[in-house]
């Protein structure tokens, strides 16, 4: 039998899995993604213990992790102790079986091949791996669990698994899965690699009590290896040296960047390989991981960092990339190609003849063919009748060119089965790419798989990578396909992945020299260099595929091209046709969509008058304007009166309904709330899924040839910054010409689309004329201008007082600042007690879970441990005898939410803590006590926890009140309450179904969601606690109280993430920050921090990233010298003084010489004394608020000693901008400078 690979899963350790307990147990809270350490772990205990040795502690006192292989790098032995979980439960057939003990020698690791050992698994998996049948497993009728009972057959498993892990032949792969220190998007990252230098011998559970019996096998096995630090016998990527702390927080800090370059990850499609603990590695799999891992290496040698050997390491891992490409073969393939073909159990027959016949790796097809044809014994009588049945559609492929050239061109590919499955019969395959590839030309070219998969819900897309080692090989053996590492069709399918990847990130093109350098970064053995003039020359060859514009070199899908194309056409020519006007009273349904949501209305309008008046004119305008044409834009910051406009529009009866759409399940909800009966109030994907626009396995849009979509003439979108192109796009095609009114309703400041474009922020910018075109016509731009509404006028205001919240969110907003914006910074730095806004700060786990305990006793009442307060405020009622959910909308009244998903301040820890905290006791019970319901999937989920559906789907609703089903559309999300867990409990997992009641739904509506559905190893569930949410999550909801976390580092931190971050409350949020002020957070006001802006993007106009130029022009304003500024009045100020020769400072920091309190000033000028003089530019002075807030500014000028008209001076804005008053005041302020 030929040697396999296997990974080798470990939890994150911070001193590199040295045998002891980490330096630090508390900042560790990433190890917990294990179930066996997060139900176990005691961190006072680990505290007390940080630093010793396993060896020195005793077994009672051991932390968990030391038997999830966490000392596999340990020098000395230690001992672990295994206590079968179903001794207690189990008596008749386990109660003999005692605890014991086992040595674990040094440089071992304890396997488990979990996944071969399920009962769901065993025929269709575990049984296709292992050549002689299984003996039949049989349990007792109350046995529950899904695992393989009998001993024998776990016996007979555990030696298929592991006979083929031979010393010195397999490499071991050491991963931790996705909670680790850098990194948020990797969900495998594989730290260390080894060869397997021996497998110990299955051990047995002790039995004293019950002689004769049958001996149950320990599932985990030794396996020990050759790695040492250093480089020394394999690769041990020495993360934690480049994460010790050096005492400079900026060259840490630039040490953590580096060590992100060095990722190792498995291929999407290789993760399975890398699950379940341990796991067989196909050789495929292994050249990936063996060539990331070379490439890391240089880098470790070219950054200095890391003490070790790293040419011997180097060398170590090219001599193991040489063996591996060896047992590679060319045809790792074939198994799933001929199951495609029709062959049942094809790829269990190849994988048995591969480890039986010794001519197997020679020639893989001619092995085969005999097997097929008769002229060899199969490797087992098993497979006999599936190859006669095979026989005839063998002989169609046999007696075909093309479809033997296909099959062998195919299997030279790593292809899973459904891959396989998907490109083999042309129907399917037209059906999945909308483009006709016959079977001679995907035989010819296989870089058309890369080009053009798509993959599904549940297959993976078969990557460039995996093309590319079947047809170019490697650097090292002679075996390739004769096809240049040049060749055209290599460099076409490589920069259509990075312009794939690119897309996920949301970029819709790519400069030509950013695509050249992401190509030569792809995880492939032979890197793919493209020389600066190719995609130029070959313009020609790639269209079809890629658009190449040579002119201002930038690349960019034709798919994605056409998308952007007929969007902007369409954007474009429904924005300028008028529509006829309508005659309403749309004062009357502004005050009645306000009276609908607050009863003290016309108490405060007598109030505030002014302020209250100001906003209902200007929202009446907005009516006016927005259904004056057939597409136009309405924009506000949040605060602004966006949902009152909406509300007075549903309200009038001119337009005969309206068609209301968001983009998530709770923007619905809250959308719904506002809106009147007689309109329509669905998420996107719903509708889209009712139009037949809607690709259910891939959960993407479908973009339809003709719209026929006419039930409502008028349509809004809100929450639109959050639509895709092709999203917004797709919705567009779904309507007839009968559909005349379209408004788009958002906030550009919001978090752009995850995926590609930022549409919303693009055609915003293009109505307002910030993009710049050849339209001299001033009547037509200002005609433009109109299809964009923008609202101006605050209407949340708390007892007379601007909302604190709103105030700091417009640092983030990329608006021109008020004119005394700092004073929230002064007021909140003075611990003074603002209206809905406060600001707290911790330094480490138990001081930020200290601070949210306070937080949440402060502001919702409620103590860790109190469950009955905690229940209450989720909606769960005591009935006397149970807790039952009686109001699922109450479950959204409070939430908590962080930027990541990893780490201690990351949703995946406090939702862990908030559960603990008040489900703690349930939760324990769950997992120990057999009268209770098991937790559900890897995130634990019981009843009565708050959840998260993270996918779009159907599902039939039970309504207790009128007993009836029906179906419904949830969306990706939703938030719910588990309301009862215990139905079909006679089934493995005691209690198989979880029923869920969700917010914005009758709360008697129950829907039911079976155990699989929570997730797996794999980590693909549609449930997430929803204590804490990530921003992006939250993006589309308002909640009465928010509690945002805010580490100092995060990798996803932007502008747009804290201003939705800080827009999501309605009376209260409470920032808990990381550190002891608010300089981290306010330098995400930079315009360097913006994700929008950054993107790039070619709807309306070209805008690239390109060496220094970071950032879409055509949304910024940027001074001459690179300067950027807020508007286009401070632009022109700042180019003018440029071209005077005056050099002012922009937003300069000035701090008060009697306090802390500080005043960013529009322009400094510095003298040659080192004097400041200040030029404010006003450029509101009209609105009363603005007005008052530079009285207050002023003031604080004069008592810093500024004297307006000598050392402090001013322009306006009032009839516009006078470019005369500029000039003079750059002469006074020359004037100024020299005398000063």
């Amino acid at each position: 039998m030929r040697a396999r690979h296997i990974s080798l899963r470990v939890p994150w350790h911070d001193a590199a899995w040295d045998g002891t307990v980490c330096r630090d147990p508390e900042a560790n809270c990433h190890c917990i993604e294990y179930h066996n350490i997060s139900a176990r772990r005691e961190i006072p205990v680990e505290i007390e213990q940080k630093g010793m040795a396993f060896s020195r502690i005793p077994l009672s006192k051991q932390p968990p992790c030391a038997e999830e292989s966490s000392g596999f790098m340990s020098a000395d032995s230690w001992e672990v102790s295994y206590a079968h979980p179903y001794r207690g439960w189990l008596t008749d057939t386990h109660g003999h079986l005692d605890e014991t003990v086992c040595q674990v020698n040094p440089y071992t690791a304890m396997a488990i091949p979990f996944r071969w050992l399920d009962r769901d698994n065993v025929d269709e998996f575990t049984q296709s791996r292992i050549l002689d049948p299984l003996p039949p497993d049989d349990w007792p009728s109350k046995y529950s669990s899904h695992w393989v009972f009998q001993p024998h057959v776990q016996k007979a498993i555990l030696d298929g698994f592991f006979e083929p892990i031979r010393p010195r032949e397999s490499l071991v792969f050491f991963y931790t899965k996705s909670r680790q220190p850098l990194f948020e998007d990797v969900n495998r990252l594989v730290v260390g690699i080894g060869l397997v230098s021996g497998t110990g011998r299955t051990q047995y559970y002790r039995n004293t009590t019950k002689p004769g019996a049958s001996e149950h096998p320990i599932w985990a096995h030794d396996i020990s290896h050759t790695l040492r630090k250093g480089g020394v016998g394999g690769l041990l990527v020495p993360y934690q040296e480049y994460l010790a702390p050096t005492g400079d927080r900026v060259l840490d800090e630039k040490r953590r960047e580096m060590a992100r370059e060095l990722k190792i990850t498995p291929e999407h499609s290789h993760t399975l390989q890398f699950s379940y603990r341990s796991e067989h590695v196909s050789d495929d799999a292994s050249v990936s991981v063996l060539a990331q891992a070379l490439k890391v290496v240089n880098l470790v040698r070219e950054h200095g960092i890391a003490k070790g050997n790293w040419a011997e390491c180097e060398r170590w891992l090219n001599e193991q990339l040489a063996k591996v490409w060896t047992l590679r073969g060319e045809h790792p393939g074939l198994g799933p190609v001929l199951q495609a073909a029709g062959l049942r159990n094809a790829t269990s027959l190849v994988y048995h003849l591969d480890s039986t016949d010794p001519g197997f790796g020679r020639d893989p097809w001619r092995a085969i063919t005999r097997v097929l044809d008769g002229s060899s014994p199969a490797p087992h009588p098993r497979y006999r009748k599936e190859i006669d049945a095979f026989a005839r559609e063998w002989l169609v492929l046999t007696n075909s060119p093309v479809k033997r050239k296909l099959a062998e061109a195919l299997s030279r590919v790593a292809l899973d089965t459904d891959q396989a499955k998907r490109w083999w019969d042309p129907s399917t395959r037209y059906k999945m790419t909308d483009v006709l590839i016959q079977d001679d030309e995907l035989a010819e070219n296989p870089y058309l798989l890369a080009e053009h998969d798509r993959g599904e819900r549940d297959s993976r897309r078969v990557t460039f990578a995996t093309v590319d080692r079947s047809v170019i090989g490697d650097q090292v053996s002679t075996k390739t396909s004769g096809v240049s590492a040049n060749d055209p069709r290599r460099f076409r399918a490589a920069v259509v992945a990075v312009l794939r990847d690119a897309e996920a990130n949301g970029d819709t093109l790519m400069s030509i020299d950013e695509a050249r350098n992401k190509a030569f970064d792809l995880p492939v053995p032979t890197p793919v260099d493209i020389g600066p003039d190719w995609l130029t020359a070959h313009a020609d060859e790639l269209a079809g595929q890629i658009n190449v514009q040579n002119v201002d070199g930038w690349v960019q899908l034709t798919r994605r091209a056409s998308i952007a194309r007929r969007l902007s056409t369409k954007l474009r020519k429904r924005a300028l046709k008028s529509l006829p006007p309508i005659e309403e009273s749309w004062r009357a349904l502004l005050e009645e969509s306000i009276r609908s949501k607050t009863s003290d209305f016309d108490e405060i309008r007598m109030e505030q008058t002014v302020r209250v008046e100001a906003a209902l004119a200007e929202q009446e305008k907005a009516l006016d304007r927005i259904v004056s044409r057939k597409l136009t834009v309405l924009v506000g910051r949040a605060g602004m009166g966006k949902t009152t406009v909406l509300g007075a529009l549903s309200r009038t009866k001119q337009l005969g309904g309206v068609l209301f759409l968001a983009p998530t399940g709770k923007a619905r909800v809250r959308l719904g709330t506002n809106v009147t009966d007689g309109n329509s109030v669905r998420t996107v994907a719903q509708y889209l899924h009712s139009q037949g626009a809607y690709d259910e396995s891939r959960q993407s849009p479908k973009l339809l040839a003709e719209g026929r979509y006419e039930a409502h003439r008028t349509v809004v979108i809100d929450e639109a910054s959050m639509l895709t192109e092709e999203t917004l796009l797709a919705v567009l095609l779904t309507f007839s010409p009968n559909v005349s009114r379209i408004v788009l309703v958002g906030d550009t400041a919001q978090l752009p689309p995850i995926g590609p474009g930022r549409p919303f922020a693009d055609l915003v910018a293009y109505l307002l004329d910030e993009t710049v075109d050849d339209d001299k016509d001033l009547e037509k731009v200002e005609y433009r201008n109109a299809a964009c509404v923008h609202l101006t006028h605050e209407v949340r205001h708390l007892k007379g007082e601007a909302s604190a919240t709103l105030r700091f969110a417009k640092f983030f907003s990329g608006d021109p600042l008020p004119v005394d914006a700092e004073s929230v910074i002064a007021e909140l730095n003075a611990g003074e007690k603002l209206n809905d806004l406060d600001v707290r700060y911790w330094a480490s786990e138990s001081e930020l879970h200290e601070r949210l305990a306070g937080v949440l006793k402060e502001f919702l009442q409620v103590e860790v441990g109190d469950t009955g307060t905690f229940n209450n405020l989720l909606g769960i009622r005591w009935d006397g005898k149970y807790w039952n959910v009686d109001d699922p909308d109450a479950s959204e009244s409070w939430q908590i939410l962080s930027p990541v998903r990893g780490g201690l301040w990351g949703v995946g820890d406090l939702n862990r803590w908030v559960q603990k905290s008040w489900r703690g006791k349930e939760l324990e019970l769950c997992r120990t006590n057999r009268r209770w319901t098991n937790p559900f999937g890897p995130n634990e989920i019981i009843r009565l926890d708050k959840v998260m559906l993270t996918r779009n789907t159907r599902s039939r609703g039970w309504q207790g009140s009128s007993g009836s089903r029906e179906e419904e559309y949830l969306a990706n999300g939703d938030i719910g309450l588990c309301s009862f867990d215990r139905r079909a409990k006679g089934t493995p997992g005691r209690g198989s179904v979880m029923d869920i009641q969700f917010a914005g739904r009758p709360s008697d509506v129950q829907f039911g969601f079976h155990r699989s559905q929570f997730g797996g190893e794999d980590g693909n569930g549609m449930f997430e606690l929803a204590y804490a949410l990530t921003i992006h999550k939250a993006q589309g909801s308002e909640f009465k109280t928010v509690v945002v976390v805010l580490p100092r580092k995060s990798p996803v931190n932007s502008r747009e993430l804290l201003y939705t971050a800080l827009t999501r409350s309605k009376e209260r949020l409470v920032l808990l920050v990381e550190g002891d002020s608010l300089d981290s957070v306010l330098k995400l006001s930079e315009v360097t921090c913006s994700n929008t802006i950054r993107r790039n993007s070619n709807l309306f106009r070209h805008s690239v990233r390109d060496g220094d130029d970071q950032w879409a022009q055509h949304l910024i304003h940027r001074a001459r010298d690179g300067t950027p500024v807020r508007s286009k009045s401070e632009l022109a100020i700042m180019n003018a003084c440029l071209s005077a020769g005056l050099h002012p400072r922009y937003e300069q920091k000035l701090v008060s010489v009697n306090d802390e309190t500080y005043k960013l000033p529009d322009f400094t000028f510095v003298t040659d004394a080192d004097e400041r003089i200040i030029w404010e530019h006003l450029g509101m002075l009209d609105l009363v608020h603005y007005a008052d807030g530079w009285r207050r500014k002023r003031s604080w000028y004069e008592e810093q000693g500024y004297v307006e008209g000598e050392t402090l001076f001013t322009t306006h804005e009032r009839g516009g901008l006078d470019s005369a008053l500029i000039e003079e005041t750059i002469d006074r302020v020359r004037t100024a400078i020299a005398t000063e």
